[in-house]
């Protein structure tokens, strides 16, 4: 197949959330398929890289990949994942594969929520620095809930989540802050924008233009409630954490705020290019 029909090919697979991944080469398990690449077709790492930004396995493979290849990268999108790399015999193979990742209920009880994030997701593609906190926090005025710095720490939270879900990094956190404040932009008399008594910080928002703030009630940030608004400024209160809040729009499909968890069979994050440069 030449380079169009490769990438229509693995395009097709990937978005297929359903259905068996049966490799026809010889001594393969189920699980993946292996898509040989022709001599004269160069790699499409190009077109792959722009359709799934951000690495998503480097060292490990969570995921069907058949043993006796040497796997390059790969990057998730959903159930399933696509790496590239060379075979047995040094030829290039593009492979499409089921992702061996843990469901929610399948998780131990004890498990964090940025835990539970990690492995519903695989993980972030790289190690990330840790922001310096204390600057963070001064900058901003205030302290900050300890999950999400933990939330932060483990993904540095420039990308996205199932491609939908946008948690701001520090900078971007101090940004929408500043802009909140600034403007006409209060949720009602009773929330209006930091640093009022009260007032609202904006930790996320998602592609449906929906905004995830917290109130900041009381001196303890850690007992800060979500406040999560719609497009038309309809909002409502949830005594959780931030990382508890988006772990349960990803995976709860009865959860009370329009939840987009019913069009995620799987789920991901996907680190894009720096917002801030």
């Amino acid at each position: 197949m030449d380079r169009e029909e490769l990438l229509s090919t693995v395009f097709r697979l990937m978005e297929a959330e359903t259905g068996d991944l049966t490799c026809e080469r010889p001594g393969h398990a189920d699980g993946h398929i292996c898509l040989p690449v022709a001599d004269h077709v160069v790699v499409p790492d190009d077109v792959l890289r722009s359709r799934y930004p951000g690495v998503y396995w480097r060292d490990e493979t969570p995921m069907a990949l058949p043993d006796g290849h040497d796997w390059d990268h790969a990057w998730a999108h959903g159930m399933r994942a696509v790496a590239v790399g060379q075979d047995a015999d040094g030829g290039s193979v593009i492979a499409v594969a089921e992702r061996t990742i843990p469901g929610p209920v399948e998780l131990p009880a004890d498990m964090s929520w940025v835990e539970r994030l990690v492995a519903i997701t695989g993980g972030p593609p790289s190690p990330v620095p840790a922001p310096d906190w204390a600057a963070v926090e001064s900058r901003l005025g205030t302290p900050l809930p300890g999950d999400y710095k933990r939330l932060v720490e483990a993904f540095g939270c420039d990308g996205t989540f199932n491609g939908f879900f946008d948690v701001f990094s520090p900078d971007e956190l101090i940004w929408h802050t500043d802009y909140h404040a600034g403007g006409d932009l209060a949720y009602g008399e009773e929330h209006p924008p930091f640093p009022a008594p009260g007032g609202l910080i904006p930790w996320a928002n998602n592609e449906h233009e929906q905004n995830y703030l917290w109130i900041t009630e009381g001196p303890d940030p850690d007992r800060w409630p979500v406040y999560a608004v719609d497009s038309l400024d309809e909002g409502g209160r949830f005594e959780c954490t931030a990382t508890e809040f988006l772990f349960r729009q990803m995976t709860d499909q009865k959860h009370p705020f329009h939840t987009a968890a019913e069009n995620s069979r799987g789920h991901w994050f996907q680190k894009l290019p720096s917002r801030n440069s």
